[in-house]
């Protein structure tokens, strides 16, 4: 699906294209994880940089990037009836992820309260 330049055509005309889109989005940050660069200060390999998978986050910047859509194009699916129930499972989804990795210390969770309050 593609759009051209200055068209005001929605990429997504039914709930169910976004949601499929999205959970499209979600597993592949579980698949691409990012990779951090560690230096490892004791052992075998002391003075060596290893590599650490690191969970990607689900954000809704990202997920709008992966999906091709701007961030205010999301916001007026939200207002849309049709839309609507879809961009909230989305929002929640992504919410959910945000506040488990928070609590389990995986995200900083200073950084998560703001992208949340952003969010909502």
């Amino acid at each position: 699906m593609t759009r051209q330049k200055r068209s005001k055509q929605q990429i997504y005309t039914d709930p169910d294209t976004l949601l499929s889109k999205a959970f499209e989005y979600f597993a592949w940050c579980e698949q691409n994880p990012w990779i951090k660069k560690e230096l490892m200060r004791s052992g075998d390999k002391k003075g060596e940089f290893i590599e650490i998978p690191v969970l990607r986050p689900f954000t809704l910047a990202g997920m709008c990037v992966y999906c091709g859509i701007s961030e205010s194009t999301f916001v007026r699916y939200g207002k849309d009836e049709q839309m609507r129930d879809a961009a909230s499972h989305i929002l929640g989804i992504i919410r959910q992820n945000c506040i488990e990795g928070a609590i389990s210390g995986e995200y900083n969770a200073t950084f998560v309260a703001n992208l949340l309050e952003d969010l909502y």
